[in-house]
């Protein structure tokens, strides 16, 4: 059983290798085709993606500041697909958790230190009733919860908009956005010229957390087994619907502490975001593993960074095209899973 086990976490790690390599290999054949140099391409991308010259001037810390947002957002995926909820409404709760900061940091003074706490407690609160919500419409009304959770983050864009828009503006300019949270709200930042600090740290104990909850607590085993054999759980006792209803708070508190984390140590506002899916397609290119998820989120954050900065800067090629090439790595990890599935 250890060698089974081994086995298939070597596995998981190395298919978002090899896509990763054939998706290079693709971008190799039509940078020549281009008339561009490969080999200067790829040493240029990683470049931008993890290099670190020196403590101030580091891209690494771009990128963990940049798979904050994706590492808690595919947490939560994480946490809703193993409670058997198949919740696609990260993005929608991360808003709302944003809209909890941004009230929070600039209309309420707190002490230093306390502030950050209190916002990060609101926004795992707001951000966990709103994912709750979904897991109660599938389970008391038995509305699908793709439906309901698409819905339910439409609602929070739309809201996000109006708030932003019209009482919670700055100013009159071309962009709206809200004020700026005091610094009794913003997190420590470890490296000037970067947002690397304290969000990442949380993110990787959320891991940690969570990782610890889902395997070696007994509420995470009910919620596993409520997800992955919900017969095994019904004749075990287990009550499947707690259990469900449990991790979708979670799950949801987890996307809105990334939205409070955006606000607190990036943007310092909040302003209008639109609904992207990277932190659902992770978790499932890291087999809902959070560990997995950790190395996925800052690999598919450097490469997206390396590829957007040197196709653009060094290049002269539309970095566009570097989100191209990332989704066909993905494309290429969920092809193996799909077949290895079958």
């Amino acid at each position: 059983m250890g060698n089974q086990n081994r086995k298939r976490l070597i596995r998981q790690f190395t298919i978002p290798l090899l896509a990763i390599i054939c998706g290079l290999l693709l971008a190799a054949v039509l940078l020549l085709l281009a008339d561009k140099s490969p080999s200067a391409a790829i040493q240029s991308i990683f470049r931008d993606a993890f290099s670190c010259s020196s403590f101030n001037n580091c891209n690494l810390f771009t990128t963990f500041s940049l798979a904050t947002p994706l590492l808690l957002t595919g947490l939560s995926a994480v946490v809703a697909f193993r409670s058997g909820i198949f919740s696609i409404g990260q993005e929608g709760q991360m808003m709302l958790g944003a809209i909890t900061a941004a009230y929070l940091g600039y209309w309420v003074s707190l002490p230093d230190n306390v502030h950050s706490i209190v916002i990060a407690i609101g926004a795992i609160i707001v951000g966990g009733i709103y994912g709750w919500f979904a897991g109660w419409l599938k389970i008391r009304l038995g509305i699908n919860e793709i439906i309901s959770t698409i819905i339910l983050s439409e609602i929070a864009i739309l809201l996000l908009l109006y708030l932003v828009n019209f009482p919670m503006r700055a100013d009159q300019g071309a962009t709206a956005y809200s004020p700026k949270i005091h610094d009794t709200a913003m997190l420590t930042v470890f490296a000037p010229g970067s947002k690397f600090g304290t969000g990442f740290v949380i993110a990787v104990s959320a891991v940690v957390l969570v990782y610890i909850y889902l395997w070696k607590s007994g509420k995470g085993y009910e919620q596993r087994m409520s997800g992955e054999a919900p017969r095994f759980a019904f004749f075990g006792g287990i009550k499947s619907e707690k259990a469900a209803l449990r991790g979708m708070f979670i799950s949801g508190g987890l996307a809105g502490l990334a939205g409070a984390i955006e606000v607190m140590g990036v943007h310092y506002r909040v302003v209008s975001l639109p609904i992207v899916f990277d932190g659902l397609l992770i978790s499932y290119l890291s087999l809902l593993n959070p560990i997995i998820l950790m190395f996925n989120s800052v690999l598919i954050a450097g490469l997206r960074n390396g590829f957007q900065l040197s196709f653009q800067y060094n290049l002269g090629i539309n970095r566009e095209i570097g989100s191209i090439f990332l989704i066909i790595v993905m494309l290429l990890i969920v092809k193996n899973n799909y077949f290895k599935s079958k």
